[in-house]
Formats: structure tokens, C-alpha cells, sequence
């Protein structure tokens, strides 16, 4: 059968209706993955205009540019943007806002979170709602896991409060733009910079009010993607090295720094134990016994300025002439002719510089050679220029023991917490010593940290002031880091998600079916029909809905060309200024909360904040007609309607 696109709504158009609604039935009950979902659109719609072809008066419609969503500049922007703010996260470079930010989340937690909902709201009148949510996102999480509060119940009101604020003033957004062009081209306005703000802070204080008080708990819920290395207790060592930050503080301040976090066991100084008074003097020499987590460990060296230290942190030459001897005997009968090979000890830059890619487990197995040896005695850090910063003990004791953590006689079953380059570790697990671990940690880069911050600006700066689309920005910063080796090809990949790909391709595949079968101007015509005995405070109310319903489906450009029109046209029949009309499409072109694809900033926060399709529509459906409802009021007082 071939239809034909005409004025009514034809055969094609009530089949992409009808299939809209079960796609969007399917999402929201979550029994398929999300991905599988996608993938259903990407194949039903291409068959279905390949089986029953649809004429135009362009022509026959190609089935193949529904897929054409895999390189649009929206997707790319999404994807570029992602790299670049794993930019941010793989060099620790906004970690010391992090610190700062996440001592007022663990102190107040509500009142930062409100700080933060007005800082974004207020803003993102006046800079891109995109770039503003990538600078966001990685400072949340960090601060988020520093203060251990779930990230996932601010990161989904965060980025509503930044649409909020970008729908206050015509520069807010680039949908903004359009609406007020195309109704300046239509003989409505002009439209001041300020000209609908008051209607907009008025409605964003119960709306911030809800993002505040209400969405965190319809959020509680929320599970944040696992981390990359699991939460078992390591015992370490934090040495106070002689001129260090450490060094002459009181411990009261070494606690502080930290947050409270530092979970002492013992302040050591030479061989025996101090009382671990706040008042207590740090010395070069002393040592601070701690268990934690690896991330935390790692957190707390940044904090202290500090490192965890090893083996080759407390040999002295002494101690490291007169084991050489026995430590080349011990390479050459315990850890196999490889090792030997690795005996001779490594420059000291070497070594720095193999201690600052990743932290990794590895579990001690019964053949080990370091099974009823120390660390110290296996001299790793030597071989593979790699240390060992933390271990957990097969049997979990009380407090800590009394030996040096690199004099402890390891046994079959404990874990061992490695420091160096990736290679390095692996060489480790091929000569015996243990078995790695799948998750891994990997160390900041923060020689890289100003490179990153760098990237990230130059995007922001770009897209803000229009000097270039927001993709090619990104991809420009993408590029940067590269060329940089801020980041790695692999970097690049794992900042990528599959799932948010496959999402914006079946989004805009299926915003283009709804709009090239007449299926949006059908809608838009029947309300023009259902509105035609009501009043004008009625007709724009609908007409914002409409517009924001659409928005959630379609691109938010493609809702502004449809509506502004439509809003003009309306209002010339109703005998009444078109301006209020155009701020209700502009409006609603704006209220995109209740699906993941009706905006491009809701796709990355899903994707850091590891949300699913219903959590938006249980947290932006309440949001959607609270902004309807007041922005409609706003309007109808402000006009006299």
C-alpha cells in the first residue's frame, strides 16, 4: 500500500501515533531494556515505510534517513560533550572545588543542595544549558562521593532547574531564538533580552521549591553506576614526610583537612604509639596507621598533601645496600627468571611515574612467594616499580597490627593494594605473586588537570557566545585532549555510553516519522479546532501544553517552527496580541522534563546518574504541570486575557 501525505491525518500518520504510544508505554514499564527498545525503532520504522511507502510532494519517503539520528549534530554534541568531561574526571582537576563543596554537603546537605538548584537556575539564563550541566555533572559526583550522599537525587533536579532558568530570557537557549526570529518574521513583537523574566522566577520558586523538597525523595530510589573499585577496607601507612604539609600541623588539622573522614587507628612515632590527642604535633617520621577504602585512601593523600607510602618509601641506603644481595638470590629462586631480569632498581622518576596510573587488587595465592614473607622481602617495588600502599587481611583482626604494613608476613588469601603502571601490575601477576582483581582505580592525572579545566572552558566560552555550535566546540575540545594525551583512546571509549547513543538515534527517528506523516501539524490543527469556542486564556493555556507534550518527542526546534506559526495565526483569529501567544510556544517548547530524549542535558545526566526512563516521568510529570499552571497564570495576568 502506498499512502500519500495530505491534510488529514492519513494511515501513516495514525500508525506512527499508535506506535508512539506503545514505544512510550514500553519505556515507562521498564520490562525491556532501554537499548532494546531503541533498537525496536530503529528497525520497525525503516521496514515499515520500506513494506507500505509513504509520497510527499517531495517525493517518496527514503526509509533510511530514519536513520540518519547517528549523525546528527545534537548526538554528536552529546557524545563530545561526554569525552570532555571525562576530561575532568580522569585528571581530579575540579577536586579541589570538590572538597570545598562536598564539607558543606556533608554538614548541610539541603541547604546545598538549594544553593546549588538557585546557582544553576539563576545562570543558565545566561549561558547555555548544555555546557553549564557538563561543567555541573562531574563536580556533583565528586562531591557527592567525597560527602557520601547519593548523587542521584540532585543530578536529575539540577538539570531541571537549569532549563528552568534557560526558558527566562530570549538568549537562554537556542530554541529561545527561534521562536522570537520566526515571530519577529511574522510581524509579532519585538521581544526584549528581559522582557517575559518576571513571569518566569516567579514560577521557578514553587518549581525550585519541588526540585528542593520533593524530587529527592521520588529519587530516593536511584542506585548510581558501581565504581570502578569495590569497598573493601585496606589497612595503609600516611608517613609525614620531613618539610611536608603534614609536617609541625597539629593532628586536630590533618583530621580537618580530611573532612572528619581519616579513620585513625594509630599515631606511631619511631616504635612506639602516641596518644592520638587533636593537639598532638605531626613530626617528620611519624607515621598515621589507617584502614579505609581505596578511593578514600587515595582521597586522603590529595587532602594531606601526603602520599600512602611502601617499600621504597622506608628503605634507607643502609637498609638497601644490605639487602641487595639477598634480594637478587630471592629473584632468582622464588620469582622466576623474569623477575631476576627486573632486579636492578629503577630511577627514582621512573618509579614516580609508575606509581601514578592505577590502583589495583590483587588476591595472594597459596604458590606465592610471598606467602610467609613480607613485601619488604620481595622487594616489588624494586623489580616492577610498583608498590604495595594497602592490604586487607585474609582474617580481618581488631585495630592494627604492630608491625610496619611493608613488614607484615603476608598469607595465602590476603589482598594486596597495588600502585603503578597497568603493565606493570600485570608483569607482577605473570611471575606468581598473586591474582589481580577486576576492579581497578585508576589515579588522577593531575599533572594534566589545567589541560583539562582548559578544554572544558574553551567549550563553554564557544558554545555560550555562539562563536561556534555546540558540537563542533566539543569535538574541537575532544581533539585538544587528545593531542595533549590528556586523554587515551580508551578514555574516550568508556566515556561513551551505548545505551544514550542508541537513544537519541530512536528519538529523533521517531520525532521525524511523527512530523514527516503530518502527524505534529494534525495535532496542532486539532487544537486549533477544539479551541475555537473557548477564550483566549484557555487557547494559550492548550497551546503551551500541546507544545510541551510535542517538545518531549520531538526536537524542541521542531516543536518551535511547528507552534510559533500556529501561535500567531491563533491569535489574529482570536483578535488579540500574538505576543502572549509566542511566549506560550516558547514556553513550552522549554518544559522538556518527562523523557530522557526531550533534551539533550537530560541524556547526560541519565547517564552519570545511572536513571532510567520512568524516574523521569515520576520526577518531571509533577514539574510539567507545575510550570504549565504557573507560566499559563503568568502569562493570562500579565496580558489581561
Amino acid at each position: 500500500m502506498i499512502g500519500t501525505a495530505g491534510s488529514g491525518l492519513g494511515a501513516h500518520g495514525i500508525a506512527v501515533l499508535v506506535f508512539t504510544v506503545i514505544v512510550f508505554a514500553l519505556f515507562i514499564r521498564d520490562r525491556w531494556e532501554m537499548t532494546t527498545v531503541c533498537l525496536v525503532i530503529l528497525v520497525a520504522l525503516p521496514l515499515g515505510f520500506e513494506w507500505a511507502p509513504l509520497r510527499t510532494a517531495q517525493g517518496t519517503v527514503d526509509p533510511l534517513r530514519f536513520f540518519a539520528g547517528f549523525g546528527h549534530p545534537a548526538l554528536i554534541a552529546i557524545c563530545g560533550l561526554m569525552i570532555v568531561g571525562q576530561g575532568l574526571v580522569v585528571t581530579g582537576a575540579l577536586e579541589p572545588a570538590a572538597r570545598r563543596l562536598s564539607g558543606l554537603f556533608g554538614a548541610r546537605p539541603q541547604l546545598a543542595l538549594l544553593a546549588l538548584l538557585v546557582g544553576a537556575c539563576a545562570v543558565s539564563g545566561f549561558i547555555n544549558d548544555t555546557p553549564l550541566v557538563v561543567l555541573l555533572i562531574p563536580l556533583i559526583l565528586a562531591s557527592a562521593a567525597r560527602a557520601k550522599v547519593p548523587a542521584g537525587r540532585m543530578l536529575i533536579p539540577m538539570n531541571y532547574a537549569v532549563l528552568i532558568g534557560g526558558m527566562a530570557t530570549t538568549i537562554g537557549t537556542s530554541t529561545n531564538l527561534i521562536v522570537v526570529s520566526l515571530a519577529v518574521a511574522l510581524g509579532a513583537g519585538p521581544f526584549g533580552v528581559f522582557g517575559f523574566y518576571p513571569i518566569v522566577a516567579a514560577a521557578a520558586v514553587p518549581a525550585l521549591l519541588y526540585l528542593w523538597l520533593v524530587a529527592p525523595r521520588l529519587l530516593a530510589h536511584v542506585q548510581p553506576p558501581a565504581e570502578g573499585l569495590s569497598e573493601q577496607v585496606f589497612d595503609a601507612e600516611i608517613w609525614v614526610e620531613e618539610a611536608a604539609w603534614l609536617d609541625g600541623r597539629p593532628l586536630r588539622e590533618a583530621l580537618s583537612a580530611t573532612g572528619g573522614r581519616l579513620h585513625l587507628i594509630e599515631l606511631r612515632r619511631g616504635g612506639r604509639a602516641m596518644a592520638r590527642l587533636p593537639s598532638v604535633t605531626l613530626r617528620a617520621g611519624d607515621r598515621l596507621l589507617v584502614q579505609d577504602t581505596a578511593a578514600n585512601l587515595k582521597d586522603f593523600e590529595a587532602s594531606l598533601h601526603a602520599a600512602l607510602h611502601g617499600v621504597d618509601a622506608q628503605d634507607d641506603d643502609a637498609a638497601t645496600a644490605a639487602a641487595d644481595a639477598q634480594a637478587a638470590a630471592d629473584a632468582g629462586s622464588s620469582a622466576g627468571p623474569q623477575a631476576a631480569a627486573k632486579a636492578e632498581k629503577p630511577d627514582k622518576d621512573e618509579k614516580k611515574s609508575a606509581s601514578s596510573a592505577v590502583v589495583a587488587q590483587m588476591i595472594v595465592t597459596p604458590a606465592s612467594p610471598l606467602v610467609l614473607r613480607s613485601v619488604r622481602q620481595e622487594r616489588i617495588a624494586e623489580r616492577y616499580g610498583t608498590i604495595v600502599v594497602g592490604l586487607r587481611p585474609r582474617e580481618v583482626h581488631e585495630g592494627f597490627e604492630r608491625e610496619n604494613l611493608t613488614e607484615r608476613r603476608i598469607h595465602a588469601g590476603d589482598i594486596l593494594l597495588l600502585q603503578g603502571e597497568s603493565d606493570a601490575i600485570r608483569q607482577v601477576q605473570r611471575d606468581g605473586f598473586g591474582l589481580l582483581l577486576d576492579e581497578r582505580y585508576a589515579l588522577p592525572r593531575q599533572d594534566k588537570a589545567g589541560i583539562a579545566l582548559l578544554a572544558m572552558a574553551a567549550v563553554v566560552v564557544l558554545a555560550a557566545t555562539k562563536m561556534l555550535p555546540i558540537s563542533l566546540a566539543a569535538l574541537g575540545g575532544v581533539l585538544f585532549l587528545l593531542a595533549t594525551r590528556c586523554l587515551s583512546l580508551q578514555d574516550v571509549t568508556q566515556s561513551l555510553s551505548v545505551k544514550v547513543v542508541l537513544l537519541v538515534a530512536a528519538s529523533l527517528a521517531l520525532g521525524d516519522a511523527l512530523d514527516v506523516t503530518g502527524a505534529t501539524a494534525w495535532l496542532a490543527r486539532l487544537l486549533a479546532e477544539v479551541a475555537s469556542g473557548l477564550s483566549p486564556a484557555w487557547v494559550l493555556a492548550l497551546l503551551m501544553g500541546l507544545l510541551g507534550v510535542l517538545t518531549n518527542f520531538v526536537s524542541n526546534n521542531a516543536a518551535a517552527a511547528i507552534g510559533t506559526p500556529l501561535a500567531v495565526e491563533l491569535a489574529r483569529s482570536l483578535g488579540v496580541a500574538p505576543e502572549p501567544f509566542v511566549i506560550a510556544v516558547l514556553f513550552g517548547c522549554n518544559l522538556s522534563y518527562m523523557t530522557p530524549m526531550g533534551y539533550q542535558t537530560n541524556l547526560l545526566v541519565m547517564n552519570a546518574g545511572g536513571y532510567r526512563f520512568g524516574d523521569f516521568v515520576r520526577v518531571g510529570a509533577p514539574l510539567f504541570v507545575l510550570m504549565w499552571a504557573c507560566l499559563s497564570y503568568g502569562l493570562v495576568l500579565r496580558y489581561a486575557l
